[in-house]
């Protein structure tokens, strides 16, 4: 039988659940938090147009003391705490990391980074594809990783080879200067015993 039912859900994206919670879209584009027991809900955060489509991502420390969603809107990535549904302010500048910076380009010349995919939680790193378009001035379509605590941006990955990587003299010399796009828009894997991203 059914035990209980959420009649506000957004069918587009997909819930998830962790120490009993839910956590999913809601009415008018809200991010809610459910008690899994009894679909009631704990917080509804409002405003969250422009909220990554495909998803969240969970983390918690050790303890389960600091638990968190982390989720990409409006090309921000954002931490919310997930037993409140507050913006967890001491994340990046005031609780968001702006996508558009850390790719070499002028962050102004960015006309999009944000993709719809959560990315994936690998120790507390969050590992990021990004989809910035495929034209010839769009940006590059880095993949990132992002601490889960401070925002900062831990390493990337150049989809378009620099000098000195592999692939580089398979393009144009400078190319990695102006050639955008070769993005991952899709979901990541993470092999987690071998610490192995798949992308």
């Amino acid at each position: 039988e059914v035990a209980w039912t959420y009649p506000y859900s957004d069918t587009v994206s997909t819930p998830m659940m962790a120490r009993g919670m839910i956590y999913g879209r809601g009415r008018n584009g809200a991010l809610v938090g459910l008690d899994a027991k009894t679909g009631k809900e704990i917080w509804v955060r409002e405003g969250m147009d422009g909220m990554t489509s495909r998803g969240i991502n969970y983390w918690e420390n050790a303890d389960g003391s600091d638990r968190r969603l982390l989720f990409s809107m409006n090309d921000y990535l954002q931490a919310i705490d997930a037993r409140t549904g507050k913006i967890i302010t001491t994340f990046g500048d005031n609780g968001a990391v702006d996508l558009r910076a850390g790719l070499d380009r002028d962050p102004g010349t960015i006309n999009r980074i944000q993709s719809q995919t959560p990315g994936q939680v690998f120790e507390n790193l969050l590992l990021l594809g990004s989809a910035p378009g495929e034209g010839y001035l769009s940006a590059p379509g880095h993949v990132r990783a992002f601490d889960v605590i401070t925002g900062k941006q831990v390493w990337r990955f150049n989809t378009i080879p620099q000098p000195g990587e592999f692939g580089y003299d398979t393009w144009p010399k400078d190319a990695y200067k102006y050639i955008g796009a070769v993005n991952t828009w899709g979901d990541l894997s993470v092999d987690v015993a071998r610490g192995i991203a798949f992308f």
